[in-house]
């Protein structure tokens, strides 16, 4: 009585290979063999990842606790070039308020005509 339960499941197991066998054909059967062989080589892989994962987690806090107090953090210089935030209070040659605005022509018209397009093929 208290082997009937995994002797059913290998028995039902059993079976089911032999239909599955008989119905598919070889490259079906091919795949599914690979994926079995696939998933099984995974197993060990997984396992070794997991335990030195948590092996490194276990030394990680201890030593990163030293390193920060030993090591202070180094201060962090901004550069930005000058225009870039607004003068308060000063005014330098170089900074007007519309130094970022395009230059405006009076003959914008006369240096920018209407393109014209040349269509191939359609007569002028």
């Amino acid at each position: 009585m208290k082997y009937s339960l995994p002797i059913a499941a290998i028995i039902f197991a059993a079976t089911l290979a032999y239909v599955v066998g008989i119905r598919l054909s070889e490259s079906a059967m091919a795949v599914v063999i690979g994926v079995m062989f696939g998933v099984a080589a995974s197993i060990p892989t997984s396992i070794i990842l997991i335990l030195s994962l948590r092996h490194t987690q276990g030394s990680r806090p201890a030593s990163r606790g030293q390193d920060s107090v030993t090591t202070p953090q180094p201060p962090t210089i901004i550069v930005a070039p000058p225009g870039s935030q607004p003068m308060v209070g000063t005014r330098h040659p170089w900074h007007t308020p519309d130094m970022y605005l395009p230059p405006l022509y009076d003959d914008w018209e006369e240096r920018h005509e209407q393109r014209r397009f040349r269509i191939v093929g359609e007569d002028e």
